[in-house]
């Protein structure tokens, strides 16, 4: 009774759910073929109830009492039968339906215990999924119609709603899963369904260019359904498996499907050699075409002669010149192009394929032929025919070139822009001639043209500043006119081309990128500099500004251009305040003594600055331009903080630099010549073994300065005695005897001693 009552949906469309499985559950021959082992077949809801026998009365009564309109005593009954046994799902669902009219939350929450304890019971599934879909949760609603799939893929009408709901969801590739998933279960007898199902999903791949999805897809109806397959499923497959070079599969169709006989010989190296064939009588042109062009991709030249010559005369072409133009392809493609040209010829003499794609097709093949007069003819034939088939252009123009007719390639290439529009696609294909010529001048004069669609032509140095200012962009416009207008300069700073086939931001950026890297190469950082800084004001380019802004950065770096350098650095480095390299880019940008804006840089953004780079730069220039006292308190302040090599240095050099450029009084002279000689033999006792040449190097030079020549000629002396292994892998950079034969030589030379300064020269300083 228990079950009468509580199993069934009181919906009209989940009774038919539930008797479509009903139904499906007879069909013997589908439940072989989807579930061979008898024990993992889906069981039926009588079979898998999990009541104890001493609370199915129970239920039985809470159910009668439920019909009877007793709710209350019904709800109690059904909390008890959960109290002992808690994993059955009939309380859960009765409980359900007692809420079905009052209370549609309780109702719901429900309904998917049950659910849930019974996810074989796809009565109850769906119409949980029928309350989810009228909530609008349109994504519980498929889950729940896949969990039904689960115990019963066969079931069509689930398949159906499913699909439905996904496809409201508009999400393409859970579509083509489903409806491939459909095709693969439901019942053989739906036929026709499973082979639209599988054409609609073989054509969808077939556009995103997923063939071997697509040559799943279609596997579908050939395996289940042999006797009921088209011959458009048939043309479908094969096309797809030549474009896949699967040419086995290929002869298993013709022979399963086609009625066709094969003396086949594998070779050595896997490839297959088809010695005979027989063809049967009445084969449809289109699967004859598409055997053509697999003897022709398997390279049966003893086979495909014959059948392409009789295809030219059995064969219309006015009727089948879609089919002579995919044989000349599959020819082309392997190079066979004098059998192509026989086809080819016949397409363009015709009146219904006389077309452009046909006449740029001939004209490849008459290229390749090496016929270039010919050729030549039929592009230009295509261009007339198709005006805006800007691929003819590039080629038409190598053969132009071939015939030493460099003029009239540039004329093809060329554009009138005084009609005000601009193909962008011509344009990039004279671009590509450009660089074919070496014509490097039109080449950079046709990329400015190119950025000039969104980006303001630069002429004049002053005008890079404006570009790297803050303001908007058109405030930036403004201020270039007004900067033309008073060099009486009336070239228009913006463009208004009408533009034809522009290409997409994202194409048209790595082209740039490209290009910058083309005249970096080439050492035009003239071109470069002047083409970054016209991305900067760029509408296009806006999302990828901060790369051109450390690529301008980069140009003005290799022109020495320090003004702007220093100007882009400083905004990086406001922005990346902790980046070491940006400390040494910007170092790198104010070595110049000439610029005199970095110190007032730092000094007001001292305060803000965490990093102490920009303060040990600050020292560093304090110390250059003789401001000791503050370079002096800085390297002392970080010497007591952090007793590190560096900082005990720094200050001592900067101590000596103090001494030497001011007169002091002798006993302070004695005191400070005291503290220095301290803090350079503190710095040489910190570093290591390693670092001997460099230390005898600074002490000699520490000396040197003091005017303590003996000891300076002494120290000088230890650095040529100094061997190790970093000295011998990279002499060039760790090695300093040069510099200490030099230094030795001007103490030797100041002495009067000239020939000792000179042999010192010729032993360790050889001039190659």
């Amino acid at each position: 009774m228990s079950e009468n009552i509580a199993g069934p949906s009181s919906s009209k469309e989940t009774d038919e759910l539930y008797l479509s499985e009903e139904k499906n559950s007879d069909l013997s021959d589908e439940e072989d073929a989807l579930f061979p082992d008898k024990s993992k077949r889906p069981l039926s809801r009588k079979d898998t109830t999990k009541l104890p026998p001493h609370l199915k009365g129970l239920m039985g009564e809470a159910n009668l009492r439920y019909a009877r309109g007793d709710l209350e005593t019904a709800k109690k009954m059904c909390f008890e039968v959960i109290r002992q046994a808690p994993d059955v799902y009939e309380p859960y669902l009765t409980l359900s339906q007692m809420y079905e009219s009052t209370n549609v939350k309780k109702y719901k929450a429900y309904l998917m215990l049950a659910s849930h304890l019974a996810p074989h019971d796809i009565a109850i599934t769906c119409r949980l999924a029928d309350l989810c879909i009228q909530d609008g949760d349109l994504s519980e609603g498929i889950k729940c119609y896949v969990r039904s799939l689960k115990y019963n893929p066969q079931n069509m009408l689930i398949h159906t709603k499913r699909l439905e709901l996904l496809e409201q969801r508009g999400i393409t590739k859970h579509v083509l899963i489903a409806k491939q998933t459909m095709a693969n279960n439901i019942p053989r007898k739906h036929s026709q369904t499973i082979i639209n199902l599988s054409m609609e999903v073989a054509k969808e791949h077939y556009k995103n260019k997923s063939y071997l999805r697509a040559i799943e897809a279609l596997r579908i109806p050939l395996k289940r359904i042999p006797s009921c397959v088209t011959q458009d499923i048939i043309n479908v497959m094969l096309e797809l498996l030549l474009i896949n070079e699967r040419f086995s599969d290929c002869l298993d169709i013709f022979t399963q499907f086609c009625g066709f006989t094969f003396d086949v010989t594998l070779t050595e190296d896997n490839n297959i050699l088809i010695n005979s064939f027989e063809i049967p009588d009445k084969l449809p042109l289109d699967l004859k075409t598409k055997f053509i062009s697999c003897l022709v991709k398997l390279r049966a030249e003893h086979l495909f002669p014959p059948m392409v010559n009789n295809m030219l005369i059995e064969e219309d072409v006015e009727t089948f010149g879609d089919l002579y133009l995919d044989v000349a392809e599959s020819l082309m493609h392997v190079g066979y192009y004098q059998e192509a040209l026989k086809l080819l010829i016949a397409l363009v003499k015709s009146k219904s394929f006389s077309l452009a794609g046909v006449w740029l097709k001939y004209a490849e093949c008459l290229a390749a032929c090496n016929l270039i007069e010919q050729a030549i003819d039929a592009y230009f034939t295509v261009r007339n025919l198709a005006p805006g088939h800007v691929e003819v252009l590039y080629p038409l123009a190598m053969l132009l070139l071939k015939q030493n007719n460099r003029d009239e390639a540039l004329k093809v290439m060329s554009q009138d822009l005084q009609t005000n529009k601009l193909d962008v696609a011509v344009l990039l294909e004279q671009m590509k001639l450009l660089k074919q010529l070496n014509d490097w001048e039109g080449y950079w004069t046709s990329m400015e043209l190119l950025l000039s669609r969104h980006c303001c032509s630069l002429k004049y140095p002053e005008e890079l500043k404006i570009v790297l200012t803050k303001e908007r962009y058109q405030e930036k416009i403004v201020k270039l006119k007004k900067m033309r207008n008073f060099r009486s300069d009336s070239t228009n700073v913006e463009t208004n081309f009408d533009i034809i086939r522009e290409p997409s931001i994202e194409e048209e950026y790595t082209l740039y990128l490209e290009n910058l890297q083309l005249a970096l190469d080439r050492k035009e950082c003239d071109y470069l500099k002047k083409f970054v800084f016209m991305g900067l004001i760029s509408k296009r380019f806006q999302k990828y500004f901060s790369d051109i802004h450390i690529l301008a950065f980069y140009s003005c770096l290799l022109t020495l251009d320090v003004f702007h350098g220093y100007t882009l650095i400083r905004d990086v480095l406001v922005k990346y305040p902790n980046n070491n390299l940006c400390w040494n880019w910007f170092g790198f940008i104010t070595s110049t003594p000439d610029d005199v804006r970095f110190p007032r840089f730092l000094e007001r953004a001292s305060n803000n600055l965490t990093s102490e780079n920009g303060k040990i730069m600050l020292a560093n220039y304090n110390l250059c331009v003789g401001n000791y006292i503050a370079a002096i308190n800085y390297f002392l302040k970080s010497f007591k903080q952090t007793k590190s090599i560096t900082s005990a240095f720094l200050l001592a050099v900067t101590m000596l630099q103090h001494y030497c450029n001011r007169r002091v009084e002798k006993d302070k002279k004695r005191l400070m010549t005291e503290t220095i000689t301290h803090l350079f033999i503190n710095y040489s006792k910190m570093r290591t073994k390693l670092a001997e040449q460099e230390i005898y190097y600074n002490l000699g030079r520490m000396y040197h300065q003091l005017g303590v020549m003996y000891l300076a000629e002494y120290y000088y002396n230890k650095v040529f005695k100094v061997h190790n292994d970093y000295l011998e892998k990279y002499p060039e950079i760790m090695c300093l005897k040069r510099e200490a034969a030099f230094n030795l030589h001007v103490i030797y030379k100041a002495a009067g001693n000239f020939i000792a300064a000179r042999n010192i020269l010729y032993q360790h300083i050889v001039i190659v």
